[in-house]
């Protein structure tokens, strides 16, 4: 039973990935990308949790994901700033974002990729999955305990790069739980906040890094004063993330 609950999990999230994938394409919203980011990261999540030895997640899906990463980044970088204060750079902003959604989307790009998904989506449906209960919930559980043992031993200085690693970890956590609370294996609902604010506060310092680095490039093309104390100002928010968001860790559950 608990098979076929993965299996249904699974090809329900392929489904979507591939709507929201022809949804991106048709209006370019940027919610309808990170929804199918979404989906293939916890598809992924659950595949390298459950299906590790069995169905691994295909590389070039992988490959799709990172590709998109840079108008994810515009998106949030674009989301952050103030349409009065900014007016001029958001307009720079949405033209860069633009011009690398063009090289991006094309339709060798979407029919490639859901080609993929569908390739993906046949596999786990023709795949018997001998699971039960005890062994999803412990392979989650351990997975969990292992983030926190991570989390416990990080250095005060501990890289972006290091943070952003554990980040990924918690949020394969979250998916875990997820699909046990939703298909009533286990009740996951406070681990989930937890694994969610574990989340937030790591990835905080990887999303201020992202916001800089692209700052930088504008900053090298076209150096105006706005884009400057911008670019200063988020430099010191950058600093200030790093050096407080390990010192007041939050507490196990």
């Amino acid at each position: 039973m608990e098979a076929n609950l993965l299996t249904r999990y699974l090809l329900y999230q392929l489904y979507h990935a591939r709507l929201m994938l022809h949804s991106f394409e048709r209006s370019k919203k940027g919610e309808y990308l990170h929804e199918f980011r979404i989906a293939l990261r916890q598809i992924r999540s659950l595949s390298e949790l459950f299906l590790a030895d069995t169905i691994q997640f295909p590389e070039p899906l992988k490959a799709t994901v990172k590709a998109t990463n840079p108008i994810r980044e515009l998106d949030v970088l674009i989301d952050s700033l103030s349409s009065s204060e900014y007016k001029k750079l958001l307009k720079q902003l949405s033209k860069i974002r633009k011009n690398t959604l063009k090289n991006l989307l094309t339709p060798e790009f979407v029919k490639e990729t859901s080609y993929l998904l569908d390739e993906y989506y046949n596999l786990i449906d023709q795949t018997d999955l001998q699971l039960i209960s005890e062994i999803l919930i412990q392979k989650v559980l351990t997975h969990y305990q292992h983030c926190l043992s991570i989390y416990k031993s990080l250095e005060k200085d501990a890289k972006p790069k290091t943070l952003h690693r554990l980040r990924i970890k918690f949020k394969d956590a979250r998916y875990g739980f997820e699909f046990l609370d939703v298909s009533g294996i286990h009740k996951s609902q406070k681990i989930i906040q937890h694994c969610k604010q574990m989340q937030t506060s790591l990835g905080a310092v990887q999303d201020a890094l992202n916001q800089v680095e692209w700052l930088e490039k504008l900053y090298l093309s076209n150096p105006t004063s706005e884009l400057k104390e911008l670019l200063q100002k988020q430099t010191k928010a950058l600093k200030k993330l790093k050096d407080t968001t390990l010192s007041d860790r939050s507490p196990e559950i």
